[in-house]
């Protein structure tokens, strides 16, 4: 597994896990501002589900394996979108978690705005094609809607360049789980009910023009589940993205008083 382990390895230890199409680029502004007090470990998920096994379950199984590896106690997890689940599922399945952050992710679908017709059109061969054959200008005005309406790509340094990338190297399977399967398995098991059975704390942050899903519905559900919630009034699907200072402010505060 492929990861970024920055700081002072006795720091408190926050492992951040991307979404998809992503990478640890997405965290990048938001490990540069914290390494001086913090053990950042950025864990490339693009691999995880190789086998087309999406669940949280199974892309959870290396992640325990690693933490075991790193011998880590205390940790904040940290997941965004497509990486939210997991980091809920690792935290209900390894003692080493001590608090959860989701970040940009509804408990389920039901305020999703992803058109019902996605299912039908993104499967893996319909993705194989688009990622060879998109020209990158597209890509970068199809990934628009995933951010506030006035940011802009060069207020993050590489962004431009990682969105292509990213959308590139994604695997097929997991993008057409993403509006496929995905789906049925939130409506089995949404993810406020997982946080309401977790015994760690939780933070959900949300962007409130994130395009994809209702922020304040989202953000209701988990404060009724008991998760400790922060909106980010100028951001849309990746606040630590568009607004680094203060997710890492509100982040850091979790920490020390959680």
């Amino acid at each position: 597994m492929l990861f970024l382990d920055e700081g002072e390895p006795t720091a408190p230890a926050v492992v951040f896990l991307h979404g998809i199409p992503g990478s640890v680029d997405w965290f990048a502004a938001v490990a540069e501002r914290m390494v001086a007090d913090f053990r950042v470990i950025r864990i490339d998920m693009q691999k995880l589900g190789v086998d087309d096994d999406f669940s949280a379950v199974a892309r959870t199984a290396p992640l325990i394996a690693l933490l075991n590896d790193l011998d880590l106690t205390d940790v904040t997890v940290v997941g965004h979108s497509f990486g939210a689940e997991i980091a809920l599922e690792l935290a209900a399945t390894s003692n080493r978690v001590a608090r959860v952050v989701v970040v940009g992710q509804a408990p389920d679908y039901q305020a999703a705005r992803i058109p019902a017709i996605a299912k039908w059109v993104v499967r893996p061969w319909s993705v194989r094609l688009a990622q060879r054959w998109t020209p990158g200008t597209v890509i970068r005005l199809g990934s628009r809607p995933s951010f506030a309406r006035r940011f802009r790509y060069d207020s993050a340094p590489g962004l431009a360049d990682a969105l292509v990338r990213d959308f590139r190297a994604a695997l097929p399977a997991g993008l057409a789980y993403a509006v496929g399967a995905r789906v049925d398995d939130f409506a089995a098991g949404p993810l406020d009910s997982r946080v309401q059975a977790l015994e760690q704390p939780v933070l959900a942050i949300h962007g409130r023009y994130d395009n994809l899903y209702d922020s304040t519905e989202t953000l209701a559900r988990y404060a009724a589940a008991g998760a400790v919630t922060h909106l980010v009034e100028h951001a849309g699907h990746s606040p630590q993205v568009e607004q680094p200072d203060e997710f890492v402010s509100v982040l850091g505060e979790f920490i020390r008083s959680h």
